[in-house]
Formats: C-alpha cells, structure tokens, sequence
C-alpha cells in the first residue's frame, strides 16, 4: 500500500534551522536538558507541534524510579509520550487543524489509512512499526523524540492530531493520548456490553484513578479501587469508588463482571483480579509484566474467563474519551498531583508526585491551567 504523507515534495518554504531544548532521562534515575536541531517539515501531512502541557505516565514514573528492565533504558533518551501541544506549522496537505489549534497527541505514530490503522490497532501500523512500536518518549520508539520538548514533528497529522472541545483545558486532556484513552479501552466497551456492571480496579497508578472515574461514569453500578497508596484511594473516593488496600482485599468477597488490572505489574494484584471475576467476565490487564507469572488456569478455565494483557492503541479511542471530558462527567484534574513549570521539568518532576503536569503558555497568551 502506498502512503502518499510519507512522500512528495514539502510545501513552503523551509524555516532556517534553529535549537532547541529537549528533556533526556540520563539513564541513571535522573533528568537532564539537552540541546538540540529543532524539528522541520518532512512530508506534505506532517505538522509541528509545541507540546504546551506534558505529563509523566505510569511507565515514565517507574522508569524515573529504576523500577523497569525495558530495552534501552539503561541510555539516555528523550522521555514524554502524554501531552497536549499547539499547532505551530502544517503540510500542504493536512487538514482538519491549523497553526494556533490545541490538539490531543497520541503517544504512538501512525497512519490511519492501513488495514491495522483501519482494525483498531495503530500502535501496529503497517507505514510506521513494522520493525517495532512507533512512538514519543520511549527508548525503542523509532527516533521521534520526546513531548517534553520546545517543539515535535507529528506525521500524519490530520489523522494523528484532534483538537480539543473548547470547553476542555490542557490539563484535563493531558492524558488523552495515552493514559486516559488506556482507562477508556479497558472498561468501556464491557460496560457497554453489561451496563451497570460492577468493576473491581487492581491499581498501582493513574491509569486505576482514570479508570475507576470512567467506570464511575459510564454507568458501573459499583466501583471497588484497590491500591496501596493511601493518596490514591483518597481521590478514588472522591470519584465515587468503594476503596481498599491490598491487604484487606479478599477476592471471595464479591464477583465482578469487569475486573481490571492496573497494577503496575503486581503478581498478587493479577491474581486476585482473576479470582474475583464473575463466570463469563473480563479481565483486561495494562501492566507490564518483565518475567513470567503463573496464572489460576483452572479458575479461568472452569469460569469461562476472557483475559486480555495488550498495550493501548490510544488513537482508536481518543474522539470518545474527548467526547467524555466534553460532556463534563470525567473530573481528571482531580488526579493531577502537581503543575508545573515547564522549564522547572528536569529538577521537579523527579520528587514530584505520581502524576506531575508541566505547563507553559500558548501563543495567545494564556496559560492552559
């Protein structure tokens, strides 16, 4: 198949070559500003973007905190895959957004027009990964950079690229890319399978607290939060969730149609999750799991469970969990732990909380807070 964003001469002229600042995880715990050549216009739907509001997501803490084996980890790279950014310059054949737009960026690069872009999984796009996942921030992503940076080149953007509903911040969509679109994907379509169906939430991170908000309102008729952090189950309270630390969890208790695992690779949690899933439910799992783990086979097998462990393809479901911020029924800022300033990143997000936003003004002069 030919992809006619990924050829063809770059229209306009080409702007003089300029620096710019780009945020590196040093490969040691720690964060570090670096100097680069600023992005430019490749192809005809490229677009430039500056990331305006920028967060950490669960992986990029663990990361900062040198709980992850990932490949390449060990060497510094550019870091941040969630954020919002304004539209600087555009191809000549983008549309659907302009320079001055707010848009969601999804972590991941991909076309929209393949067959695996057309099934729902673009983080398997055949133009962009098919030598390895497409992606901002992240060490084997293929070379595009980091969100924590003055400016990022998005190819295919008028696929990639959806501009926020003029009632939504930067701060509430900061995750929509990422993060928030994962929560989405994990209970949704359940949910519109049961409507009103109890959700268990084995959480380690953000991805639980999105999760259990979304559950909340989509119509879950109870929402059970398990995480060890105390922070955590104090905010999913505030969102509507019955809460629990670990230790008092006992999967016994009750079934659940839906249960999901957010659990930042917890054996134990997994476990559980599947323990307490109703013959016939779903078990949906984000975790990254760097070893393997023995699963309660029997139990699956005898209850007729559907198990899924899959990374997000955000793109897919980013229009929806827009929508849903739009309607008012997602309260995300709840979640944030910290905003900060943008040029503040490399010194204060390795001792901020769980769910730091770092933030800077847009072009017209108001800071998206």
């Amino acid at each position: 198949m030919t992809h006619p964003n990924q050829s063809g001469a770059v229209a306009g002229p080409r702007r003089k070559l300029r620096r710019m600042r780009v945020l590196y995880y040093n490969g040691a715990g720690g964060l570090e500003w670096r100097d680069e050549p600023e992005p430019v216009i490749r192809s005809r739907t490229d677009a430039l973007v500056r990331p305006i509001a920028v967060s950490t997501c669960d992986l990029d803490q663990r990361v900062i905190r040198g709980a992850v084996p990932l490949p390449g980890v060990d060497a510094p790279f550019a870091i941040g895959h969630e954020g919002v950014g304004e539209v600087v310059e555009v191809g000549d054949a983008v549309t659907g957004i302009a320079p001055g737009d707010l848009v969601a960026i999804p972590y991941h690069v991909s076309c929209g027009i393949c067959d695996r872009c057309g099934a729902d999984l673009p983080l398997y796009c055949r133009a962009t990964a098919a030598h390895g996942v497409a992606a901002y921030g992240i060490p084997f992503g293929g070379g595009y950079g980091g969100l924590f940076s003055d400016l990022v080149r998005v190819p295919f953007a008028s696929y990639a690229l959806l501009p926020l509903p003029p009632n939504v911040t930067a701060i509430q969509s900061v995750s929509v890319g990422d993060n928030l679109a994962d929560a989405w994907r994990s209970v949704v379509p359940h949910l519109r399978r049961y409507p009103g169906a109890d959700v268990l939430v084995m959480s380690g991170g953000t991805i639980g607290l999105y999760s259990a908000d979304v559950a909340r309102a989509c119509g879950a008729r109870v929402v059970h939060y398990v995480d060890p952090d105390p922070d955590r189950r104090r905010i999913a309270a505030e969102l509507g969730a019955r809460t629990s630390a670990p230790e008092e969890f006992e999967p016994s208790a009750h079934e659940y149609q839906i249960a999901l695992n957010h659990s930042s690779g917890s054996g134990r949690a997994l476990r559980n999750a599947i323990l307490a899933t109703a013959p016939g439910g779903y078990v949906e799992s984000s975790s990254f799991y760097f070893n393997d783990i023995e699963l309660p086979l029997p139990t699956m097998h005898m209850k007729g469970i559907h198990f899924s462990s899959a990374l997000s393809n955000a793109r897919s479901h980013m229009p929806e969990v827009l929508n849903l911020l739009s309607s008012g029924r997602l309260h995300p800022e709840l979640i944030i732990t910290d905003v900060i300033p943008f040029d503040s990143a490399d010194q204060a997000i390795p001792t901020a909380g769980y769910k730091p936003v770092c933030v800077r003004r847009s072009s017209s002069g108001i800071e998206e807070t």
